[in-house]
């Protein structure tokens, strides 16, 4: 490093010899593993008719940076039909990306011959040609240029401390971390770019500016930030009558936000145990869900806890708490993350109980 100069207010780069640099990297990686993250793609896809019609079809997929494989959100995509003899060539198609770098083309023409490419902020990706005999998916990447190395240290601008736990957000890709005990958190592969950057730390005033990220740069960054008088607003306690357990575990969100879910409380099911419709509430549950069940006990699959299909009778109803049920697609990264990758089947509902 180039030592720690004077107090700078705002963000001051410092460039650094790499070998300093490493050293400050090893609190984080902030860019999720690729594996992963283009599995929760597929999973939750947006277009449900993703060719149903016999002659149309779609494709899908994520733009990133080829290097650093991060999203670009507001990437665009150009779709050009190949001309062919005695066809009429139909228009150009261009669309844009969602805020996770997700895009999606419905109703194109099957058995058709297009090419594919994306751009952003005028650079350019490859040009992909795609042959059209079926709805598919179709990831996109575009050459931003060699990724850079970058650490941010977060400083106390009175004493000079370093501040930790402060929250970094860059934008306008999604890129965040924060920072460890010395005040640091370092991003080993951004795309250069001009950024927004935000700062964040509960007692600081928030700083919120722009920094330069050069191709290939190696380089640390310092933020200042001020402190700042905070008034707490009072503490309000609201009854919900929601059972806690599922509160935290996400149930109620997900029974929002899955329209064709089946979804029962504990009072829901009590009411089967009293009227004595117990066999009919069992008997609905598994008409509706019976194929290729994937059954999650307490958000661990139920096979690994030795219940099968067979034996979940032995559950006493008294002790579910709640029960939901979708297809496998409906199911949120939160609820998938749960099931090891060999458990996962494209075509499946989804059965999760919860006990006390």
């Amino acid at each position: 490093m180039n030592g720690a100069g004077p107090p700078l207010r705002g963000v001051a780069p410092l460039l650094a010899p790499a070998a300093a640099l490493v050293l400050a990297a090893a609190a984080l990686a902030p860019f999720p593993a690729a594996g992963q993250e283009e599995e929760e793609e597929r999973i939750l896809r947006a277009c449900r008719q993703l060719g149903q019609a016999e002659l149309e079809v779609g494709i899908e997929g994520t733009i990133r940076d080829d290097e650093s494989r991060v999203p670009l959100p507001g990437a665009t995509v150009l779709i050009r039909y190949e001309a062919e003899r005695g066809l009429t060539t139909p228009e150009d198609v261009r669309v844009e990306a969602d805020e996770r770098g997700r895009y999606q083309v419905c109703g194109l023409e099957a058995f058709r011959e297009i090419r594919v490419r994306s751009t952003y902020r005028a650079r350019r990706g490859k040009e992909r040609k795609v042959e059209l005999d079926r709805s598919q998916f179709v990831d996109l990447e575009v050459d931003m240029g060699d990724a850079a190395f970058v650490v941010l240290s977060v400083i106390d601008a009175a004493d000079g401390r370093p501040v930790a736990g402060a929250r970094i957000d860059f934008s306008p890709l999604p890129v965040s971390g924060v920072t460890d005990t010395l005040g640091r958190v370092a991003f080993r592969s951004m795309p250069p770019l001009t950024y927004g950057l935000r700062v964040a730390h509960i007692g600081y005033a928030p700083l919120e500016t722009e920094i330069n990220i050069l191709t290939d740069q190696r380089a640390e960054f310092r933020v200042e930030l001020n402190t700042q008088a905070i008034a707490l607003a009072p503490i309000e306690v609201r009854v919900t009558g929601r059972d806690p357990f599922l509160l935290t575990s996400g149930f109620y969100e997900r029974r929002q936000s899955i329209d064709e879910g089946y979804f029962a409380t504990h009072p829901d099911i009590d009411q089967f145990i009293h009227l004595g419709q117990v066999f009919q509430f069992k008997r609905e549950l598994s008409i509706r869900y019976r194929r290729n069940q994937l059954i999650l006990l307490n958000g661990r699959p139920a096979i690994q806890l030795g219940y099968h299909r067979g034996n979940l009778s032995e559950i006493p109803l008294d002790r579910v708490r709640g029960v939901e049920a979708y297809r496998c697609i409906e199911a949120p990264p939160e609820i998938l993350n749960a099931v090891p990758i060999r458990m996962k089947m494209r075509s499946c509902n989804l059965v999760a109980i919860w006990t006390y």
